[in-house]
């Protein structure tokens, strides 16, 4: 009993709602006077409860020299709760959203820890809608393959650029690499994805794992032109390798890529 009280009250009923119903429900036509006495509540709450389910349609009254009340069938309540609560949920979607910022509000996000990362990186691949630019030494499969290969398969353009060959998981992915090397000379450092042009995310895998995940424009676009650059400078050297241009720069001489590459070489 006080099971279904609770129930009844989740869809709008009061306690008393609920009580009156029930009992009107198990014992058929009645006056109000016998509700109270039924229930073992005041005439005066009984009644004011008598009015809420009238008025909204769950009890019909039979007029005569006493008003006596007949609950209507739960079935017919039901459906008329289900009707009015679709109703009233398509109204407030509708209304609702219209107050929603149409533009979406700029973010910049240090996000830190393998796990998360990865996660982020899934999540930024299920929203694009038309182009995916990798630039990373990860193996893509498996770690990334169910939501890469969905991707490929709702049409999105995949391209990706390592310096070493990687495996991909599905054939439309575009797979542009600066050496013919299988990528298993070191762990895996380095992450970068843009999504449509909207979204960025970037990120080290060494000592900690750091990493940015962006909507700034700027930032993603800076982003994708490194992806490009990567690929545009890896097929420019193929073609005309005696061309291969260094500048001696800080960056050049003395990045991590330059710290494994003399770890591996022999003292």
């Amino acid at each position: 009993m006080s099971d279904l009280v609770t129930k009844l009250m989740n869809f709008g009923f009061t306690k008393t709602d609920s009580l009156v119903y029930i009992n009107l429900l198990k014992n058929g036509c009645a006056s109000g006077y016998k509700i109270a006495k039924d229930i073992s509540l005041s005439r005066s709450s009984v009644y004011s409860s008598i009015d809420n389910l009238y008025k909204n349609g769950y009890i019909f009254m039979s007029d005569g020299d006493t008003k006596e009340y007949e609950a209507k069938s739960p079935e017919l309540i039901f459906n008329q709760i289900e009707k009015s609560t679709v109703e009233n949920i398509h109204i407030l979607k509708k209304e609702l959203s219209r107050m929603m910022l149409t533009e979406e509000k700029e973010f910049v996000y240090n996000v830190t820890g393998i796990d998360n990362l990865v996660q982020k990186a899934k999540e930024v691949i299920e929203l694009a809608q038309v182009e995916i630019y990798l630039n990373t030494d990860f193996q893509l499969d498996p770690r990334f393959s169910a939501e890469l290969i969905e991707a490929a398969e709702r049409g999105v353009r995949i391209i990706a650029f390592s310096f070493n060959r990687i495996a991909v998981p599905h054939p439309k992915i575009e797979l542009y690499a600066r050496s013919d090397n299988e990528e298993t000379e070191y762990p895996s450092h380095r992450f970068m994805i843009v999504a449509d042009m909207k979204q960025g995310l970037m990120f080290s895998h060494r000592e900690e794992t750091v990493g940015l995940y962006t909507n700034n424009r700027l930032l993603v676009k800076m982003i994708a032109e490194h992806i490009h650059s990567d690929i545009y400078l890896t097929e420019y050297e193929k073609l005309a390798p005696e061309k291969r241009v260094r500048i001696g720069t800080i960056h050049e001489l003395d990045n991590a890529m330059v710290h494994d590459d003399m770890k591996r070489q022999p003292q």
